[in-house]
């Protein structure tokens, strides 16, 4: 009697093996991961060949198929761990797949479980525990979670990492991962650790990494600032403050100079801060720090419109109003009884930079520096158009068919290709084609 075979379960024959397994190696080491995708496929059916499964996990990663090399990293293939490769595979399947492909939203508590279940295959060298553990700290920084960053920044050893600048996307000298190393340790001092040991590293590391001084003497001042050395970290900030400065320099010094009782100073800086930066989500508490200054020295409609923008920018991205911004527009609202309110997000905008660029002076404004004479354009409307998911840009594509610039990490959270959205416009240069053009700014969901 002929036995009926399932072809799924048909495995090559040891001669055809090794020419399979032969022809995947030498795809695979000249990069063309499809045409040997298939090929480790086949061979990966019998389940002791630990080198095909190996093979099998590298193309998939190579070609971001995270979900399906994901569910090859399972308990039963643990036998395979044997073969080294396969091990490294696997790790950097979980690192790549587990830990940076989630959204920055993902829960602390989440990454770090990740995190330890990759550390538990024992990872060898620095390269595969420095990715592990600086997506902890990166993830752990934006929830302001210093403890878990102070704890997991010891489980690398800075020596071992490298002193060579990374490019950035112009290609251009950043930072090395022995420096990203240093100032994730620092900052976590300042936060909730010994602060005068800090300022001490702060000052070694602008020294070790002079192309990250700025960044270094920023540590150095705000060290100070917590330990309450008033004048000496004004002295530091007066030294950071340029013509193009961050924003976050010039909030961090006005912060001081508030503490200094000099409040009239930190209402321009806070409002200069404030022209420096386009996205409304990391001004929010700059915005209810204006407004609370503007009510202590009895600006009191400018201080209620500051309080509402706040307000509105919170209630856009679903986060809670704080009490102390709650009380002070009530309080506001009955002394301003017969004056008006901004009545939402835009018009309380609007009235707030009428006031910053009055009270900084538009020659100050270093967020448009108007080309040619030419003025931004308010409130316009238009769709999205992503393009490439590689690219770090897109455009807005505006109802007068008009296409405008505009970086991705500048868009509003959850924007998504074909979205309407409204923004302003600054005049810009497009220097591959020689010629003026326009920039997207302070984009927004309608």
């Amino acid at each position: 009697m002929t036995e009926l075979v399932n072809e799924e379960s048909v495995i090559a024959e040891p001669s055809n093996r090794f020419e399979m397994s032969k022809e995947a190696n030498d795809l695979r080491k000249k990069r063309e991961f499809e045409k040997a995708l298939p090929l480790y496929q086949e061979l990966s059916k019998d389940d002791s060949d630990s080198y095909s499964a190996a093979g099998l996990l590298h193309c998939l990663r190579k070609l971001h198929l995270f979900e399906e090399a994901l569910a090859l990293c399972i308990p039963a293939n643990q036998r395979h761990l044997a073969l080294d490769w396969y091990r490294n595979e696997v790790i950097w399947t979980l690192i790549q797949g587990k830990l940076r492909e989630p959204d920055e939203s993902a829960p602390v508590d989440e990454v770090v479980s990740a995190a330890e279940q990759i550390l538990a295959l024992e990872p060898k060298g620095t390269v595969a525990k420095w990715a592990i553990v600086r997506r902890v700290l990166k993830v752990a920084k934006l929830r302001n979670r210093w403890d878990i960053v102070s704890k997991w920044i010891e489980r690398v050893n800075p020596d071992e990492l490298s002193t060579t600048p990374m490019k950035d996307d112009r290609g251009r000298d950043g930072w090395s991962e022995q420096s990203i190393w240093h100032n994730y340790r620092i900052r976590s001092e300042i936060e909730i650790g010994d602060r005068q040991q800090a300022i001490v590293g702060a000052q070694r590391a602008i020294g070790l990494f002079p192309q990250q001084a700025k960044f270094f003497k920023r540590l150095e001042a705000l060290g100070n600032f917590r330990l309450g050395r008033l004048v000496e970290a004004e002295l530091l900030y007066s030294k950071l403050i340029g013509g193009r400065s961050d924003w976050w320099i010039l909030n961090e010094h006005a912060r001081v100079l508030r503490d200094l009782g000099k409040l009239q100073e930190a209402v321009g800086l806070m409002c200069k801060a404030a022209l420096s930066n386009k996205k409304l989500e990391l001004l929010v508490t700059l915005f209810s720090e204006i407004g609370f200054l503007c009510h202590k020295i009895e600006l009191k409609q400018d201080a209620r419109n500051h309080l509402v923008l706040c307000k509105h920018v919170r209630e856009e991205q679903g986060w809670s109003i704080p009490q102390a911004v709650s009380s002070v527009i009530a309080e506001l609202d009955r002394e301003l009884s017969d004056i008006a309110g901004p009545r939402d997000l835009n018009s309380a905008l609007a009235e707030c930079e009428k006031f910053w660029r009055r009270t900084v002076g538009d020659q100050n404004d270093s967020r448009e520096p108007f080309l040619k004479g030419r003025e931004a354009k308010k409130m316009l409307k238009g769709k999205l158009k992503m393009g490439p998911t590689e690219r770090p840009y897109c455009f807005i594509l505006s109802d007068a068919r008009e296409s405008y610039f505009c970086r991705k990490s500048d868009l509003p959270k959850g924007a998504t290709d074909g979205a309407t959205l409204q923004f302003d416009a600054m005049p810009s240069f497009d220097k591959k084609k020689n010629q003026e053009s326009w920039k997207a700014v302070k984009v927004r969901t309608m």
